[in-house]
């Protein structure tokens, strides 16, 4: 196996100096002492730190542009995440560059790839559905490009991730649920290599535990993210012999495209089943869905913010920021006559 390659962020952790002031001093800047660069030319040979063409034509042609890619735009989510994001980089001079990945994991890595060329001097990521670029990611935050992950985020790199704490609220969601009388609750969960469909998935395990119901694995479907993906889930739910209750999703996409589709079979939401979802949207509250709202506006502040600090300071320390999230109750699940 081959050894992973200094970085200039390692050479300024080694240092405990700026990756502005080690960059400056590697291309022989009058910006930096003589000490100093000294200092940081013999770190890197001691490091057999070798030059990234990249990072050279990076630090030649800084733009003040910070890339960011989201999934989709169709739902208020990400658009509301971005809007976060710009409030605060705009107002520090920066440029943000959007792309949408359309829940394409090609698509996703010609945005990188594109916002690489474009010499962006950070990116903040949500990844799509199928998270299947972790090589890309690991490759550029091993070349020393910040990059900060919010929301859909792979949980194998050491990256910084602004997020919620999924499977707590999951588990919110179903704990109310049994409270209002439901037991044999249906969960339609996401695309299964998305970080949030397994601790959503996990927080409703856990609450079915907590309360001593059997787990039913005819209960449990993967159906994915999109509200079209609704249909396959209550087709197959319905034809079970002992259909649910009640139905908690993935997220509201899901949610709203199950309760469209109950009253295509001439059922009643909450009395015939009830159904709950995740990520509280316009549409949802329109519609008496319950679900858990998550602070999109402060998640893009939180992920600017973080990607600020290390753009202009190598050392700042990887974390993952766990925000908090609220359940909102509403008609879609009221409480059984049984409870």
């Amino acid at each position: 196996m081959t050894s992973p390659k200094t970085t200039i962020k390692d050479i300024a952790k080694a240092l405990g100096l700026s990756f502005a002031t080690v960059s400056r001093s590697l291309n022989n800047s009058h910006e930096v002492s003589e000490e100093t660069r000294m200092r940081v030319l013999s770190k890197a040979r001691e490091l057999s730190y070798k030059p990234n063409i990249h990072a050279r034509n990076l630090l030649k042609r800084r733009n003040n542009m910070v890339g960011v890619v989201v999934p989709e735009f169709t739902t208020f989510f990400f658009p509301e995440i971005i809007i976060g994001i710009q409030e605060v980089l705009n107002a520090e001079g920066y440029q943000v560059l959007i792309c949408q990945s359309n829940e394409s994991a090609t698509l996703e890595r010609r945005n990188i790839e594109m916002l690489e060329s474009s010499m962006v001097e950070g990116l903040i990521v949500s990844v799509t559905k199928d998270a299947q670029n972790t090589d890309l990611y690991n490759r550029i935050i091993g070349e020393g490009t910040p990059v900060v992950f919010v929301n859909r985020v792979l949980p194998e790199l050491h990256a910084t991730q602004v997020v919620i704490d999924d499977r707590k609220w999951a588990f919110k969601v179903v704990d109310h649920l049994v409270r209002c009388g439901y037991r044999n609750i249906a969960h339609l969960a996401g695309n299964e290599h998305l970080s949030i469909t397994k601790e959503r998935l996990q927080g409703y395990l856990d609450a079915l535990a907590q309360h001593g119901i059997p787990i039913k694995e005819k209960y449990i479907m993967h159906v994915g993210v999109q509200q079209d993906r609704a249909k396959v889930g209550i087709d197959y739910l319905l034809s079970l012999k002992e259909r649910p209750d009640a139905i908690f999703t993935v997220n509201d996409p899901i949610a709203v495209g199950c309760m469209l589709e109950l009253r295509k079979w001439g059922l009643r939401v909450p009395q015939d089943i009830a159904v709950a979802g995740f990520s509280e949207s316009p549409i949802g509250r329109i519609m008496e869905l319950t679900s858990v709202s998550q602070p999109t506006f402060e998640m893009g502040r939180v992920a600017a913010h973080r990607l600020l600090r290390q753009m202009t300071d190598a050392t700042t320390p990887i974390e993952t920021i766990v925000l908090d999230g609220k359940l909102n109750v509403r008609g879609s699940t009221l409480p059984t006559k049984k409870g």
